[in-house]
């Protein structure tokens, strides 16, 4: 699996963001767009910026109260604490469970199941995006590993599959000598995997305001 762990396409390091107190210069007690576009990166995305200021403004009245900033760093916190659970799964045989998306009076889920939100036995297009939105995965890279586990292209990613998708990965490892180029589609899946597995080397805690860099 090393040789999958160490492509790192598409994973970009994020600094240390402030604290919601020094995003807040007036010290109102909510971040206006202005506020929360000065605590990114150099270069950040304007657009983007903006993007993010919405989706954590969710009771959209134009502020970040620090319940909604909250709010929106435990969600992502879960989707990358799922997503790492999902990724581990396909070197254990999808052994690995997560309490992400179970209720706090649930059995724990394997990551599968939490993901197949309606329980169908399979997994979506729409339910892999639910599943990872708030992640810090972008979603080209998400595209790219769906596509790749949904080997018969239906739009469906069943257990099988995922087993299928665990040997082939398995095999990719295990070569000796260098072999021949992969196929694009599993090539961008690798890159999808070693991008979104330096998560569990991480401090895994939502870098909220660097996510729109």
């Amino acid at each position: 699996m090393s040789s999958i762990n160490s492509i790192g396409g598409g994973f970009r390091p994020h600094h240390k963001p402030p604290s919601f107190d020094q995003i807040d210069g007036n010290s109102d007690g909510a971040l206006s767009l202005e506020e929360f576009k000065s605590a990114g990166p150099k270069g950040a995305d304007s657009s983007k910026s903006e993007e993010l200021f919405k989706k954590i403004d969710s009771d959209g009245d134009g502020s970040i109260s620090k319940a909604e900033s909250d709010a929106f760093k435990d969600k992502a916190r879960k989707a990358d604490d799922l997503l790492q659970s999902f990724l581990f799964s396909l070197q254990t045989n999808g052994a690995q469970t997560t309490e992400a998306a179970a209720d706090s009076d649930a059995d724990e889920l394997s990551a599968f199941e939490a993901i197949d939100s309606d329980a169908n036995g399979g997994i979506s297009q729409d339910e892999f995006s639910t599943a990872f939105k708030d992640s810090r995965l972008n979603s080209n890279r998400l595209n790219a590993l769906f596509s790749a586990l949904d080997g018969d292209g239906d739009g469906s990613v069943t257990q099988d599959e995922v087993k299928a998708f665990q040997s082939a990965m398995e095999q990719a490892g295990s070569r000796q000598r260098r072999p021949p180029p992969p196929p694009e589609a599993f090539q961008n899946a690798s890159q999808a995997y070693g991008s979104a597995s330096q998560l569990s080397a991480s401090n895994t805690t939502a870098k909220t305001y660097t996510q729109a860099a």
